[in-house]
């Protein structure tokens, strides 16, 4: 045995890993810079709450060693957990009201929906009904090799725009839990949140998990006690379902781009006239597109991962044509728009680059299937080509200066239509080698640039290549 505190000011240790995810999920959710502001008195205010108990009992030594080696979001969540919750459970269970009172599932203290944080914090007690009324804090996971401390950081002249995606998640799930406080946690970085007001979020500087002034549990602790003194936060006039949907999209700051048509036949002469009737089977998707027939297509191999109910790729005949078929729910119908818009922008524009998109055959309602039985669904021209994150590391000096090239020309084209992305990885760009042909995909949380609004493609750079050559060559081009 120990003292707890002493276990307390012990910083975590470093985690082992090896390779990793190779791209972050973005979220759709998310919440503008401005309502952010710097939490300053956050090492004071936890502080002083954990100078307030006293912490004097013994718990049992913990083997501080790390020899699980994390490569997901999955194995980093169970180092947290094991690293950081169970000490500070330890410190916290035998102080008053504690008791029940406990790190964990969403789903162990209420019947969780389609926001689920990775962890929460609030009282376990089978007496009770599981409700959101025992959560008094929610937690986010993000793998430290897909996010950069830097992007996590409000308190700097120029914030990351991944920021804004990163806390629009947690915002989320602190309106769902109806809570005052979250945290987002890398494992290496760790950032604390606080809800002033309708429009306000105090965010404190990251601390890394060698933190030693204070150590990080010692700021948990704080953070637990600072939770379960005010854990709840009402909203202005929660109960009026327009108003909470008012609050969130105010909270985007700039509107999503949007179409003014949600059916749309972009191409007719892509889509010929049927000489015979065509089967609908069990693989085929029926959309209306504002074509004279809606458009059969027949699902042949499904590219996207199939672990999201509410949204699908596909490889797919049309008539004879190979083209890729993808599919969202009517519960993510803004990322349909979102999608479809920027494809009418490149349409109707065309700057300087548009070839290095796919083009958008047509659009429309789902009407008929058994394999997306409901939502919308975008027709595109198919383009051969391999993910660059699969060959990056396997083509010459040569090819990765061409594919940077043109990458560079395809964000410049995106900029010309005033859209930034947030979702920019070698995962969504296609390489065909004979060819040389670089393709651009996936706008779906695409964001839209208000007038006289000035972002570098440096961003967009950064986060394909990660590269500091890339970064110097930016720069000037856009300084």
């Amino acid at each position: 045995m120990e003292p707890a505190v002493v276990q307390l000011a012990r910083p975590l240790t470093s985690l082992a890993r090896n390779g990793g995810t190779q791209h972050a999920s973005i979220h759709n959710d998310r919440v503008a810079l401005t309502y952010m502001q710097h939490w300053s008195s956050f090492l004071q205010e936890t502080r002083t709450f954990f100078l307030s108990v006293h912490i004097t009992h013994q718990v049992p030594i913990k083997d501080e060693s790390e020899i699980y080696v994390v490569g997901s979001e999955l194995g980093l969540s169970g180092r947290f957990v094991r690293n950081l919750c169970d000490p500070v459970m330890q410190a916290l269970m035998p102080l008053d009201q504690m008791s029940s009172v406990r790190f964990a599932d969403i789903q162990a203290l209420t019947p969780s929906g389609r926001t689920v944080p990775d962890v929460t914090f609030g009282l376990v007690n089978p007496s009770f009904p599981r409700s959101t009324t025992g959560l008094y804090m929610v937690g986010e996971f993000e793998t430290p090799w897909t996010v950069d401390v830097d992007e996590m950081r409000i308190n700097c002249p120029n914030p990351a725009p991944r920021l804004e995606t990163l806390i629009g998640q947690v915002v989320g799930q602190m309106r769902m839990a109806r809570v005052r406080y979250a945290f987002l946690t890398t494992y290496d970085f760790t950032v604390f949140v606080k809800r002033a007001n309708d429009f306000s979020f105090l965010l404190s500087e990251p601390f890394g998990y060698d933190s030693q002034s204070p150590p990080l549990r010692e700021m948990f602790v704080g953070f637990c006690l600072m939770a379960m003194a005010d854990p709840k936060y009402s909203e202005s006039h929660p109960d009026i379902e327009t108003r909470t949907v008012d609050l969130k999209q105010k909270l985007r700051g700039a509107p999503a781009p949007r179409v003014s048509h949600r059916v749309n036949n972009h191409h007719p002469r892509e889509l010929p006239p049927l000489s015979t009737p065509r089967p609908i089977t069990s693989t085929s998707v029926v959309v209306e597109c504002g074509a004279d027939m809606p458009v059969v297509a027949d699902c042949v191999q499904q590219v996207s991962l199939s672990d999201s109910p509410d949204k699908a790729v596909w490889l797919a005949d049309i008539r004879g044509t190979r083209r890729v078929l993808k599919c969202w729910s009517f519960e993510v119908d803004s990322l349909f728009e979102t999608e479809a818009a920027v494809y009418d922008r490149l349409e109707t524009t065309r700057p300087a680059g548009h070839h290095l998109f796919p083009k958008c055959i047509a659009r429309g309602q789902i009407i008929c299937s058994s394999l997306f039985p409901e939502g919308y669904a975008i027709i595109l021209e198919y383009r051969d080509g391999e993910r660059l994150c699969d060959i990056w590391h396997t083509l010459n000096a040569n090819e990765q200066t061409h594919v940077q090239n043109e990458c560079s020309r395809a964000l410049h084209a995106l900029r010309a239509i005033s859209i930034r992305l947030d979702d920019p990885g070698m995962h969504n760009i296609l390489y065909a080698r004979e060819s040389r042909a670089v393709t651009l995909l996936d706008f779906e949380v695409a964001v839209h640039l208000e007038p006289n609004t000035f972002i570098s493609t440096t961003y967009e750079m950064k986060k394909i290549f990660r590269s500091s050559s890339i970064l110097t060559e930016e720069t000037e081009e856009g300084g």
